[in-house]
């Protein structure tokens, strides 16, 4: 495995935190394309700085490394992704037992695999709770592996639905263009604004909605991540849907999409992604997981090659409430 090292203001046996900017995230990402999890977007230093996008750190010493962020909807709780290196189970331990040595929050461990087995078993000797569904995030659902090839050529029988929905979209005269940030920029931006002020019945907050995409922007803005994307118009040329992805490796991992309420858009999306990724012979495209049963089932309809379940581990409070008995800070404030 790459040195984590680099991560560091400095070399150190101890674990450490480190603030994670976009200047990292190079470094960043040649250590997690060797990362060997099941879940493509551990891989993906687009989706870290995404998720964490209102805080993102580096815990670790020189040969285990953990990512922490900060939850982007619930700002009460602090999110660990499992740790990578030598002793993986060691550092959440360490991390777990001195809360302190991290930003404040509920600690919850995320993404969580069911082949983490060292974690598991060092989770029970401290009392986790188990695995639980997650209810906010985007693994709620299984993460999603489909082929571009497949969905391009979109034949036989489980493909019928999605025939019908691109034939539609294609009598309405859409069509998809690879984006180019200089001439698509004000394009994304209104849709995105579009797409948010129609989920007004959702739960999320305006930023909570549109945050991903402004997000994403800035990654392409100011590194050289290998993010690109489609943009798709109507007949009037009236940009109506768009999708982002980082390319790590032959997969592409899906970062973020907005798609208006058009007969055949999503589906004509879809086909726009596959086939850009088709031509540029990219064998895999991770959808990622949902955070609804009706996003889930959507994906689905695109017939997955593989499919990974999450969870959520709720850390145990009883190892913060010691440490505050020990070091009397107050807690950060739950969310009303």
């Amino acid at each position: 495995m790459t040195s984590l090292a680099p991560i560091y203001a400095e070399r150190t046996n101890a674990p450490h935190l480190t603030k994670i900017g976009p200047e990292h995230l190079p470094v960043l990402s040649s250590i997690l394309r060797n990362v060997q999890r099941d879940d493509p977007f551990s891989r993906s230093a687009a989706y870290y700085a995404m998720t964490g996008r209102k805080g993102l750190w580096a815990y670790g010493d020189d040969e285990t490394m953990m990512l922490v962020a900060r939850h982007p909807n619930r700002d009460d709780i602090l999110l660990l992704f499992p740790p990578m290196g030598r002793d993986p189970a060691g550092l959440l331990a360490k991390a777990v037992d001195d809360p302190l040595s991290l930003p404040s929050g509920r600690l919850e461990l995320a993404r969580f695999s069911a082949k983490d087995q060292a974690l598991a078993s060092r989770l029970r000797t401290m009392g986790a709770k188990e695995p639980h569904q997650e209810k906010v995030l985007d693994w709620a659902y299984p993460v999603h592996v489909v082929s571009p090839k497949r969905i391009v050529e979109r034949e036989g029988k489980p493909f019928v639905s999605f025939r019908g929905h691109i034939n539609r979209a294609i009598r309405a005269g859409y069509r998809a263009e690879p984006i180019d940030l200089d001439q698509n920029r004000d394009d994304i931006l209104r849709i995105i604004e579009q797409w948010a002020d129609s989920r007004g019945d959702s739960d999320f907050s305006h930023d909570d909605l549109t945050g991903p995409t402004h997000s994403v922007l800035n990654l392409m803005d100011r590194t050289d991540l290998d993010i690109g994307g489609t943009i798709s118009y109507d007949s009037d040329d009236a940009p109506i849907g768009f999708w982002l992805w980082e390319q790590v490796g032959t997969t592409a991992m899906s970062l973020v999409r907005a798609y208006l309420r058009h007969p055949g858009n999503a589906e004509y999306g879809i086909l726009s992604m596959a086939e850009q990724l088709s031509n540029a012979n990219i064998p895999e495209m991770c959808l990622g997981g949902s955070e609804t049963a009706d996003l889930d089932a959507f994906k689905r309809k695109m017939q997955p090659v593989r499919s990974i379940a999450l969870s959520t581990v709720a850390l145990p409070d009883r190892h913060l409430a010691a440490a505050m008995r020990r070091y009397p800070v107050a807690p950060f404030p739950a969310r009303a």
